[in-house]
C-alpha cells in the first residue's frame, strides 16, 4: 500500500517549473534514492510530502495515520540538556506510557482491581512499540553515529556543528514514524558511521527514501532510484550502479531511435518536396503527406546537464621522491593524534588518509602543507615539487570579494573575460562571476576553491575532503579528471567510491596511530577479514597445542584455565538471559488482561533480568 502518492504534480518558483507533471509513490517498507544535481527539485519533493509546501496542480494522498519525519527539519531543542536526554524526546510516547503504567501499577495494588483490563491493553500497546528495549535502541544508534558513552552526558550546547548534525540524524533514526526522509544523512559520518548507517537503513521495516551523493551507500541501500531531472522524475528498479548503466543504455537506444526517425523523416520531406508538383506522383505524394501527419514522433533525449571541468592540464615533472614524512607526532595537552608518524610517497602515487572523525586527518595534511603549528617531526619535500592544498572549510577564499576579484587576485594576468571563460567550467556563468563570496552555496564554493587550485599548476595536491557539497555527476567528473592528473595526490575522504577508484596506498590513522596499506579501501577491507580468519585459526591453534602439551608454569596455566572458563559461563548466563527477556516480552503481549497479579509478577522478573544483564556486560568488559 502506497504510504504517500502524487499525481500530476506541479510546482514552479519564480515562474520556473521544478515539478513539471509528476507522478510519485512510496510504498510500505520501500528503500528508494532520490537523485540529481543540486537544485534539480529532490528538496521540493521532500517539501511536499511533509506538507510545507503545496503543488500548483495535482493531488497528494497520503495513507490515513501515517506518520512522517525528515531529516532537514532542525528541531527546537535544549541545549542545556545532554545528548542522551535530548534523544528521549524521540520517545516521548513511549515515557508517558511508562508514566501511565507505573501510575495504574500503583492504583491497582492499592486494590482498585477495575483498572486491570486498562492495564493489560496499555501494556500490550507499549511492548509492540519497543516499550522494553528504546532506551537500548538509543545508545545503539548513538554509537554507531559515532558517539561514546562518554559522550551521552555533554551537553547539546558544546557540541561541534558536526556533531549536532549527527544527533539530529539519531533524533529522525529514532522516530517511531511510517516514512524516513534522509536528505544528505552521510554529511559529518565517517566511513565506520556511515557503514553502520547503511546496515541500520537496510535492516529497518520502515520506508525510507533518502537524498544522497555517496554512490556506495546508494548502491548498499536503496532497492528504487528516482532520477530528478528537468522537472521530470523518472523511477529505475534497482540500486545506484544499476540505475547509472540503465540510463545510459535507454538514452542510448532513445538516441538511436530519433537519429534513425529523423532520417527518414528527411528522407520522406526531400522525396515530396521533389514530387510536390508532379501530376503523376499527386497520389504518392499525398499518401507521404499523411503517412507523416500519422507518425508517432520520437523524442530526442534530454541532453546531458551541466557538470563541472576541472581539467588540471601539464604540470611540472617533479623528482622521483616527492615528499617524505619523518617521526610526526601532533598533540593537543594530553589528546595525542598520531605519534612519530613516517612515510614516502612517489611521484605519480596517490595516497589516500582515511580514519574515525577526530582522528587527525586534517591535521595530517596540514602537516604535510607546512600550515600545522605545533606539530614535531620533519617533512622533506623532492626536487620541483610545488604543493597545492584544497582546504575542506575554504579558509583561503577571501569571503569580502566576489569571485572575479577571486581569480584575478591569483592571477592578475588574466582578463576579465578569460576569468569568465575559465569560470564557466565550473558552471558559474553570466553575472554568477560577480557573486560575492560569502555568499555562496557550499558546492560553489568547492568549485571557487578546485578553480583556484587548477590555477596554480601545482604538481603535488593535498585534498582535504574534496567532494564535499558536490553532486553525484560533479563528483563523478572531479574524479576523472583526477584519475589523469600526471603528479601526486594525497587524499583525505570518507567517500569510498572516490578512494577505491582512485588510490593505490592507504594510510590508516586512529587511536593515536598510523599505519600503511598497499592497495585501495576495498583491498583493506578485505586484508581486515583475512587478518581475523588467520588470528581465530591461530588462536584455536594454539589452543589445542596447549591441551597437547603441558604447561612450564603450572600455575599461570591454571589460571588462565580459570579466566578462560569463567569467560565462557559468563556468555552462557549471557545469552540466557538474553532469551528469557525476549521470551517475556512475547509473554507481555499474551497475557489475560484480568490477571494483574501475573502481569506484576512478570514485569518484576523482567527489571530484574535487565539489571542482572547490565550487570553481567560490565563485568563481561571487565574479563575482556
Amino acid at each position: 500500500m502506497s504510504i504517500v502518492r502524487f499525481e500530476s504534480i506541479m510546482k514552479t518558483f519564480g515562474g520556473e517549473p521544478v515539478l513539471d507533471n509528476v507522478a510519485f509513490r512510496v510504498e510500505e517498507g520501500e528503500k528508494i534514492g532520490l537523485i540529481g544535481r543540486n537544485g534539480s527539485g529532490k528538496t521540493t519533493v521532500f517539501r511536499l510530502v511533509m506538507g510545507e509546501i503545496t503543488p500548483d496542480n495535482g493531488t497528494i494522498e497520503r495513507m490515513r495515520r501515517a506518520r512522517f519525519t525528515c531529516l532537514s527539519q532542525i528541531p527546537n531543542i535544549d541545549t542545556s540538556e545532554t545528548i542522551f536526554d535530548t534523544v528521549m524526546h524521540s520517545f516521548r510516547d513511549l515515557i508517558e506510557r511508562e508514566h501511565a503504567l507505573s501510575d495504574l501499577e500503583h492504583r491497582i495494588a492499592a486494590g482498585d482491581e477495575k483498572l486491570l483490563k486498562r492495564y493489560s491493553v496499555l501494556q500490550e500497546e507499549f511492548a509492540a512499540h519497543g516499550g522494553y528495549e528504546f532506551r537500548t535502541t538509543a545508545k545503539r544508534v548513538l554509537h554507531g553515529l559515532g558517539f561514546s558513552i562518554a559522550d551521552f552526558d555533554l551537553h547539546v550546547g558544546a557540541l561541534s556543528g558536526g556533531q549536532r548534525t549527527r544527533l539530529m540524524l539519531a533524533l529522525v533514526l529514532l522516530k517511531d514514524a511510517d516514512l524516513l526522509l534522509l536528505d544528505e544523512p552521510e554529511n559529518h559520518l565517517d566511513i565506520q558511521a556511515r557503514e553502520w548507517l547503511e546496515s541500520f537503513i537496510r535492516d529497518s521495516r520502515k520506508a525510507i527514501v533518502i537524498i544522497s551523493h555517496d554512490r556506495r551507500m546508494l548502491n548498499s541501500v536503496v532497492n528504487r532510484i528516482v532520477d530528478v531531472e528537468r522537472g521530470q522524475l523518472t523511477n529505475y528498479s534497482g540500486n545506484y550502479e544499476f540505475y547509472a548503466k540503465n540510463k545510459a543504455l535507454l538514452r542510448a537506444q532513445q538516441q538511436e531511435a530519433f537519429d534513425k526517425q529523423q532520417e527518414f523523416i528527411e528522407k520522406e520531406t526531400n522525396w515530396i518536396n521533389r514530387f510536390r508538383y508532379k501530376n503523376t506522383k499527386a497520389a504518392q505524394v499525398q499518401s507521404r503527406i499523411k503517412r507523416l501527419e500519422k507518425l508517432e514522433r520520437i523524442e530526442a533525449p534530454l541532453a546531458e546537464g551541466s557538470s563541472a571541468r576541472f581539467g588540471f592540464g601539464e604540470v611540472v615533472r617533479s623528482g622521483q621522491m616527492v615528499l617524505e614524512a619523518k617521526d610526526l607526532s601532533m598533540a593537543y595537552g594530553d589528546l595525542e593524534l598520531y605519534h612519530r608518524v613516517s612515510f614516502e610517497v612517489g611521484r605519480g602515487e596517490r595516497v589516500g588518509i582515511i580514519g574515525p572523525n577526530g582522528s587527525g586527518k586534517t591535521t595530517l595534511l596540514r602537516h604535510l602543507a607546512g600550515t600545522l603549528e605545533g606539530g614535531t617531526g620533519t617533512v622533506r619535500k623532492g626536487h620541483k615539487v610545488q604543493l597545492g592544498f584544497y582546504e575542506q572549510h575554504h579558509e583561503n577564499l577571501l569571503h569580502a570579494s566576489d569571485i572575479m576579484a577571486e581569480i584575478r587576485n591569483l592571477r592578475p594576468d588574466m582578463t576579465p573575460e578569460q576569468v569568465r571563460t575559465f569560470m564557466g567550467r565550473f558552471l558559474f556563468t553570466g553575472d554568477d562571476i560577480f557573486k560575492p563570496v560569502a555568499a555562496l552555496s557550499g558546492g560553489e564554493l568547492s568549485r571557487v576553491a578546485l578553480a583556484k587550485l587548477v590555477l596554480t599548476d601545482v604538481n603535488v595536491l593535498l585534498l582535504d575532503e574534496p567532494t564535499n557539497h558536490l553532486d553525484i555527476a560533479s563528483r563523478e567528473a572531479l574524479e576523472a579528471t583526477l584519475a589523469e592528473f600526471p603528479g601526486s595526490i594525497l587524499l583525505v575522504t570518507h567517500d569510498r567510491e572516490l578512494v577505491d577508484r582512485l588510490v593505490d596506498k592507504l594510510i590508516i590513522i586512529e587511536n593515536g596511530t598510523a599505519t600503511v596499506h598497499l592497495g585501495n579501501y576495498s583491498r583493506y577491507r578485505w586484508k581486515l577479514g583475512e587478518q581475523a580468519q588467520e588470528e581465530a585459526a591461530r588462536a584455536a591453534e594454539a589452543l589445542k597445542i596447549r591441551k597437547k602439551k603441558p604447561s612450564r608454569d603450572k600455575t599461570e596455566e591454571k589460571e588462565a584455565r580459570k579466566q578462560r572458563k569463567q569467560f565462557e559461563e559468563l556468555e552462557e548466563r549471557i545469552e540466557s538471559v538474553e532469551e528469557m527477556i525476549e521470551q517475556m516480552e512475547v509473554q507481555f503481549t499474551q497475557l489475560d488482561p484480568g490477571n494483574y497479579e501475573a502481569a506484576q509478577t512478570l514485569k518484576e522478573e523482567y527489571d530484574g533480568l535487565k539489571q542482572d544483564l547490565t550487570a553481567m556486560y560490565a563485568e563481561w568488559e571487565e574479563l575482556v
